[in-house]
């Protein structure tokens, strides 16, 4: 096995990308490893991943998830959600979108990530991207838009590819939440499902593992689910 099938089989469809161009352009390599990297070039070429924002110092402080599964910030999401008066409501929007036009690149990803989340909410998933996407173009530093967004993908009806390549952005800005891990651990279990590919269960159960390990003391709700899937996943894929 090459190390693009590893990298690809462990969910870091970039880092695949990136290995197959560059076997492409070697010299020295053997005939299967080239018709490899071709293989693994057409298939995920399409998915533009050269166009994603790049990863660049200062890298904005990890996220924490809270004991209820919240974070930080997301509180905004539930403060205009409780507004009732529906003028308000409107004009609180309006102020939303006028931030992440008219503020600094902060302030900007924090408004499209908000907006973001209340399309969620609506069922308005692909607004919800959408904002996400933009998010991260104003601040691709933070591994909050990243991992959202991923979460988002997978959950309604993105590509695992797609999912992935976004969950595998923010497992890069924060190895340490277990929420990225998982996700991307439940993202290879369906493609170790539509596939039968036995590597994907593999690197799945390790990445749950390491999922369950990383939860601090207060994410017991998060482990929880997290194991709930581990234990239940030869279930889940045999089926």
């Amino acid at each position: 096995m090459f190390e693009m099938d590893h990298l690809f089989f462990e969910g870091k469809i970039k880092a695949t990308l990136l290995t197959a161009e560059k076997i492409l352009v070697k010299k020295d390599v053997t005939t299967d490893e080239l018709e490899r990297a071709k293989k693994y070039c057409k298939l995920l070429t399409p998915y533009q991943l050269s166009q994603y924002p790049t990863l660049t110092p200062p890298l904005v402080a990890p996220s924490i998830e809270r004991a209820d599964e919240t974070y930080e910030e997301l509180d905004e999401v539930k403060t205009i959600r409780a507004i009732k008066d529906e003028d308000a409501f409107q004009q609180r929007i309006q102020q939303l979108e006028a931030q992440a036009t008219t503020s600094n690149a902060a302030t900007r990803a924090q408004s499209l990530m908000v907006q973001a989340q209340l399309f969620l909410l609506a069922h308005h998933y692909n607004e919800a991207v959408h904002c996400f996407k933009e998010a991260i173009k104003a601040n691709p530093n933070h591994d909050l838009y990243w991992g959202l967004a991923g979460q988002t993908m997978h959950r309604f009806g993105w590509t695992p590819f797609d999912a992935l390549s976004y969950l595998e952005q923010a497992v890069l800005l924060n190895p340490t939440n277990a929420r990225w891990q998982w996700n991307q651990a439940l993202v290879l279990l369906q493609l170790a499902k539509d596939l039968q590919e036995p590597a994907f269960l593999a690197n799945a159960s390790l990445l749950l593992e390491d999922a369950i390990m990383q939860c601090a003391s207060h994410q017991a709700s998060l482990q929880q689910a997290i194991q709930s899937t581990y234990d239940e996943m030869d279930n889940y894929i045999f089926s």
